[in-house]
């Protein structure tokens, strides 16, 4: 009801000011935006003829956030794409699904296709480079992709030159990150209270509190109370930081020769010391007209990226004991800050340095795709690309004996990882167009070969015997500790396509395709294919009963059906393997054993299948001042890849099976206004509402499959749903006698304990009573974006929200219950005078974990609302940029993630779009930027 009335208000809002007949935009606006050109699959079409649910993003949104990766810059902008970021550490990817989950075992994640290259990612695109990106979401827009569309395809076009002059661009921007939202840890008072309050609980009637010296004994611990040696770990790990990208372009060329040439630089600092990303790109975009009938053409990217990334400290930050001295007298980490106590390990120790811990990772990628484009006979074209993807990295790992991933080990490691990835798509397009008066028929026939290797080589050792050579000389290792590894993996898919577009006056169209798919990852027999494809549209706008309708300027109703399937297990999935283990002899002769892999095959495993029903309308009006589009989908999902846990009696672990079906349906808002037009203002809206419920429909022998709390399958519910015991509050002082009816493990609840529901109601709580909790999966989700231009100055705010999903918040099982060490300080937990609902009274010696039901404290409500973005820009008047012999210039100023508000206050400390994972916080951004044209 909230969002219908928001969504209302804004409609409202976009129609008064619409109906502002002062200044409206020329009529030629509706015209010109349904003859925009939409890139699909294989091919184009005018945004007036598209049948299918696809969804375009231009390249001025794109640049309005300061990302390293360009899908962060879609977070809220496209319905239906639902887009988080995986963490906050420098080159962090996002995490992208379209529609929902559909699988459990099989890939999720879209089809990305760059420049006609299947299968890259956009996390190695210059974010200036892109051009525009459309997102094809319903099964008659992604059939033509077959397997490999199944979760939805995203088409990246990057820029291209244009005939004229050389026109030269600079995009950059510099500024800081930081002010990180982090639980801050107990310190002082705080800390103290926890403690003789833990005491305070497990005294008998008539006992006193002993003093301080008692109760706070630990080695060196009261002499460091007593000096006020107080140390916040979290504000001396978390560093404010910096983050800048520079990119210059060239663009131009002739009639026949036209070119784009761009050089790239980004830099971003991470919240923790030695933490960065370095990033080198280099793009050539050719196209070359070789005759009348031929062009050819070439797109390429070179990048060559460092990455150097640590062992997340903030768990150890929160949990180690706030007392101590941090530094020497020289400003040098101690490693052991308390005097006297060589157990607690400084949350610092990784910061002195380099050669203390290491995980550097260098790669190269290398984009090419080649075409060949040839117009024999008028009307006919034929299309031949061939694309490849080259990537080389190396993964170089050092942790010294007293860093914190060898802190229990006591010993130094040394790995490399040396990676090689190969892969090249070759498709050939034939398109036919006939246009004869009120019939248009486009035929269009393809083939489509892929083919990826990969190979791994791996070696480590411990004992180091020189830390400063880190992982370059693994000869120095202890030798009985190294070892050698090395892995290939392969896979190959060949497709036949066909598609005919169909349309009458106009007015009435139809579409229909058919895709034939094979994967090599599938077993004998069931590699092969068909994925189907059927939509129709009719604008109902052109018809002369309409044209009555004066403020009507586009009408278009859509109706389309599909499927697609899904083969993406791991390669050999369907293959038995064997390993070898030297633990047999022959008497004194040792000899090699093999048994089977953990995952066993399956020689009847063939496709997931995905099929799809989408609703769509296209609607504007008022000279386009008011535009929206609306979808509705329904999609069913059979013969689920199924990673399926056996008996230990079979020898394995777990195979690949087709078992079970899930349930995807939704609606989709993209709504667009004009609200204001006048000479010095306008204003501008765009909102994007999507809510999708996905659940598992049937499971082998139609029951559950109970895991761990984090991933059970459930029917029913979502894919990734929580399934524990239900926390209800905690048991107050006059609920003891309630409390005490109820019992877990043979011990009756009492008053300050955790308090769960009995869901079959016998007063026992055991597994019997563990329940859905809830799903990563939001109910739905909102982007906001206004446009204010006055003058030269132009101000854009995008808010975004995500609501009605439920976070696994690991930090809030940093509450520590005996006040022995560290913990965060906002846990409100449970005293007779203080009888909050947050957390149970704290115990003498207890761990968080020893609480009955300790499990339900660790879920809570996800939601959030934020203000993502805030841009502040302004534009040198032409007049005046003219006279520099700059063709345009713009300077700004963008801040990100400023303001977020939680619906649960036990968020308050933290950026809820981590979903309550403890490491790798988000930050704030404020950056100042200057495009510029010559």
């Amino acid at each position: 009801m909230r969002i219908s009335l928001t969504m209302l208000l804004t409609i409202c809002c976009a129609l008064t000011y619409a109906q502002d007949t002062t200044h409206h935009p020329p009529d030629s606006m509706k015209v010109r935006d349904l003859n925009e050109t939409v890139v699909i699959g294989y091919g184009v079409v005018k945004k007036r003829d598209l049948t299918g649910a696809v969804y375009t993003v231009k390249k001025d949104v794109i640049m309005q956030a300061p990302v390293a990766n360009a899908l962060e810059s879609l977070q809220g902008r496209v319905p239906g794409m639902d887009i988080t970021r995986s963490n906050g550490t420098p080159g962090s990817n996002a995490d992208v699904l379209i529609r929902g989950t559909r699988s459990i075992a099989g890939s999720n994640g879209p089809l990305y296709i760059i420049d006609g290259l299947q299968g890259g990612s956009m996390s190695y695109l210059n974010p200036s480079d892109i051009e525009s990106v459309e997102v094809l979401k319903d099964a008659s827009a992604t059939a033509i992709y077959g397997s490999q569309g199944a979760n939805g395809v995203v088409i990246i076009t990057t820029k291209k030159g244009k005939p004229g002059k050389t026109k030269v661009s600079y995009n950059g921007y510099y500024g800081a990150n930081g002010y990180t939202q982090y639980p801050p840890p107990r310190l002082g008072e705080s800390y103290l209270q926890l403690r003789r309050e833990a005491w305070r609980a497990s005294l008998n009637p008539g006992e006193t509190l002993p003093d301080d010296a008692t109760i706070f004994a630990n080695a060196g611990e009261y002499d460091a109370i007593q000096k006020g040696q107080w140390v916040n770990w979290v504000d001396l790990l978390l560093h404010n930081s910096s983050q800048q990208s520079h990119s210059v372009s060239l663009s131009g060329g002739t009639d026949k020769t036209k070119a784009f040439m761009s050089f790239g630089y980004y830099r971003e600092n991470g919240a923790l010391k030695y933490t960065n990303l370095t990033r080198y790109s280099v793009r050539l975009n050719l196209d070359q007209e070789v005759s009348r009938f031929a062009k050819a053409g070439i797109q390429s990217q070179i990048n060559y990226t460092t990455l150097n990334k640590r062992k997340d400290p903030m768990s150890v930050a929160l949990s180690t004991s706030p007392l101590g001295v941090p530094y020497d007298a020289y400003g040098n980490v101690k490693v052991y800050p308390v005097a006297g106590n060589t157990n607690t390990l400084s949350p610092l120790t990784d910061d002195r340095g380099p050669e203390v811990a290491t995980d550097q990772t260098i790669g190269a990628t290398v984009f090419m795709n080649g075409y060949l484009d040839l117009k024999p006979i008028r009307g006919l074209t034929f299309r031949s690309n061939l694309g490849t993807f080259i990537s080389f990295n190396r993964v170089g790992i050092y942790q010294a004996a007293t860093s914190l991933n060898r802190a229990t080990d006591g010993t130094s490691y040394s790995e490399v990882t040396n990676g090689n990835t190969r892969y090249y798509n070759w498709d050939n397009v034939l398109t036919y167009n006939l246009d004869k008066g009120d019939h248009a028929i486009t035929i269009t026939a393809l083939s489509s070969y892929t083919h990826k290797d990969a190979d791994t080589s791996n070696a480590y050792g411990i004992r180091q015997a020189l830390g400063t050579q880190l992982f370059y000389n693994l000869n120095a290792t202890e030798v009985t500790s190294r070892t050698i590894k090395s892995n290939y993996r392969g896979s190959a898919t060949m497709s036949y396509a066909a598609r005919i577009n169909y349309a009458y006056k106009g007015r009435y169209l139809l579409q229909l395709s058919e895709r034939i798919d094979g994967a090599s990852r599938l077993a004998v027999g069931h590699k092969w294919a068909g994925f189907p494809s059927v939509s129709a549209a009719w604008r109902v706008s052109d018809e002369t009963f309409m044209h009555k309708l004066r403020n009507l300027d586009d009408l278009k109703l859509r109706l389309s059906y599909g499927v697609a399937g899904n083969s993406g297990i791991a390669e050999y999935g369907t293959q038995s393997g064997l390993t070898q283990a030297n633990n047999i002899s022959f008497g004194e002769i040792p000899a090699p054993g093999y048994t089977f892999n953990a995952v066993i095959g399956n020689t009847t495993l063939g496709w997931e299948l995905s099929a799809t029903t989408n609703a769509g309308v296209d609607m504007a009006f008022f000279n386009s001042r008011i535009s929206a589009s609306i979808d509705a989908y329904n999609t069913k999902t059979t013969k689920l890849l199924l990673l399926r846990n056996l008996p230990v009696s079979t020898g394995v672990s777990s195979v690949y099976q087709n078992i079970g079906s899930t349930n995807n349906k939704g609606i989709e808002i993209a709504l667009n206004t004009v609200n204001v037009v006048q000479k010095n203002f306008k204003w501008t809206s765009t909102l994007t509402f999507t809510t999708n419920r996905e659940k598992i429909v049937n499971l082998v022998g139609d029951k559950d499959m109970i895991q761990q709390e984090t991933n059970s399958l459930l029917i029913g519910h979502p894919v990734k749903s929580f399934f524990t015991y239900q926390k209800l509050g905690i048991w107050q002082t006059d609920e003891a006698g309630k409390a005490a009816t109820l019992s877990m493990g043979g011990t009756p609840f009492k008053p300050g304990t955790i308090k769960v529901a009995d869901q079959n109601h016998d007063s026992i709580i055991n597994d019997n009573d563990r329940t859905y909790l809830g799903s990563p999966v939001p109910k739905w989700t909102i982007g906001f974006q206004h446009t204010f231009t006055y003058r030269a100055f132009d101000l854009g705010l995008f808010f975004f929200a995500r609501w009605g999903q439920m976070a696994y918040g690991e930090f809030l099982g940093r509450y520590n219950p005996s006040g022995e060490g560290g913990g965060p300080a906002f846990p409100d937990y449970w005293t007779p005078e203080h009888p909050t609902n947050d957390y149970p009274r704290p115990k003498k010696g207890a761990k968080f974990g020893d609480y009955a039901a300790y499990q339900s404290m660790l879920y809570i409500d996800g939601s959030y609302f934020k203000l993502k973005n805030v841009t502040l820009g302004y534009t040198l008047p032409r007049a005046i940029s003219s006279r520099m012999n700059i063709e345009h210039l713009r300077i700004y100023a963008t801040a990100s993630n400023i303001f977020t508000k939680a619906r649960s206050h036990l968020f308050n400390y933290y950026d809820p779009e981590r979903g309550g994972s403890e490491s790798s916080p988000l930050n704030k951004q404020v950056v100042v930027g200057l495009n510029v044209d010559f």
